[in-house]
């Protein structure tokens, strides 16, 4: 029998080790899908075989399902496999709402997983898009990334939800309250007391300064080879995309101009961000004297100390330096939905159907 499958058809990559995703779930999961076409990965060196074997039978489409750091890891993987086949042998990437974060799979318009899942099953249409990301010194792609102590919320907010996990209150604390309650009690109390890091921002290309004027956000152009940035500075981060986890609007400039990406740079005090969360910061909305917005080709952040840095939500570790830039090629991704019509974004590279 013969590996090569027909066009249109689906796989499905799932992370057996998803933050919660009950084993009840999975069980369902498993019941709607082929059994040829599900694939369950227990560790990234299982993840990237199974995408290796995905394609090479030629399936059009994978859909990925974990979180938004299972995304992550397929978007890079599916990017390794790009590198030596042409570009008509990769599936476009969709994207279920499954484990956590699951900013990807909110700006797609994902809904519940077995609803998306049996709809892709029945043969509904599927509207490909292109997505720029953010691309870090060694060539790995995210839509987001950061350092600071957005990071610290985002851990914080993982741990206050897998306590109460099993709970009635599960849902309480997977809200803006339970992102409040960690960056109250866990955040804010490891921050106190600490010297607020100094940074250097710079970028190499054009970029603009986002300034609130009169109630109305302004560009204003910057030359190329130009310092952004000096003084300190508790949370620096990048995004191509409008989401954090959770659908925190962090970057409501992301898409705002082709080929940038949004750089956040906040020095407001970390008591004042908790108390402006929703729906000022949640939503998008929030200003500041001491919030600096820009938007960026490529970033070089350094700091005097090390900071704590998350790459699409996951710790990793401390970093003195980092350097962004948005990546020259979009990801072939997959919808269920329009997605400019439902975010009500405008239809740009970033962002855009594909012919």
């Amino acid at each position: 029998m013969s590996d090569h499958v027909q066009p249109g058809r689906v796989a499905f990559l799932l992370n057996a080790n998803a933050k919660s995703v009950t084993d009840r779930q999975k069980k369902r999961i498993a019941q709607l899908i082929p059994p040829e076409d599900l694939y369950f990965s227990n560790s990234l060196k299982e993840a990237k075989s199974n995408i290796e074997t995905i394609v090479n039978k030629s399936y059009s489409y994978i859909f990925s399902g974990g979180g938004d750091g299972t995304a992550v890891s397929t978007i890079n993987l599916l990017a390794q496999c790009a590198s030596d086949r042409p570009e008509h042998q990769i599936p476009r990437m969709g994207i279920l709402r499954l484990g956590t974060g699951n900013a990807l799979a909110r700006l797609l318009g994902a809904r519940k997983p077995e609803h998306d899942i049996s709809a892709i099953l029945a043969g509904q249409t599927l509207k490909p898009l292109l997505l720029s990301m953010v691309e870090t010194s060694e060539g790995l792609l995210t839509p987001f990334a950061g350092i600071g102590y957005d990071g610290e919320l985002m851990n914080d907010f993982e741990s206050v939800k897998e306590v109460f996990f099993e709970s009635p209150f599960r849902k309480f604390f997977s809200s803006f309250l339970g992102y409040t309650i960690a960056g109250l009690f866990r955040t804010l109390p490891r921050q106190a007391g600490k010297a607020p890091a100094r940074v250097l921002i710079k970028s190499s290309q054009p970029a603009y300064r986002i300034i609130n004027i009169d109630g109305k956000d302004e560009e204003i152009y910057i030359e190329s080879a130009t310092s952004l940035y000096n003084d300190v500075a508790p949370l620096i981060c990048v995004g191509t995309i409008p989401l954090l986890g959770y659908g925190i609007k962090m970057f409501p400039f992301a898409m705002k101009r082709p080929g940038f990406m949004h750089l956040r740079v906040s020095a407001v005090p970390i008591g004042v961000s908790l108390v402006n969360l929703y729906p000022g910061i949640w939503h998008g909305n929030f200003r500041h004297p001491e919030l600096y917005d820009f938007l960026v080709k490529d970033v070089t952040i350094e700091s005097d100390v090390g900071l704590p840095y998350q790459f699409a939500g996951d710790a990793m570790g401390y970093k003195k330096k980092l350097f962004f830039k948005t990546s020259t090629k979009p990801i072939s991704m997959a919808s269920l939905v329009k997605v400019n019509k439902k975010l009500n974004l405008p239809t740009q590279p970033l962002l855009t159907p594909m012919s």
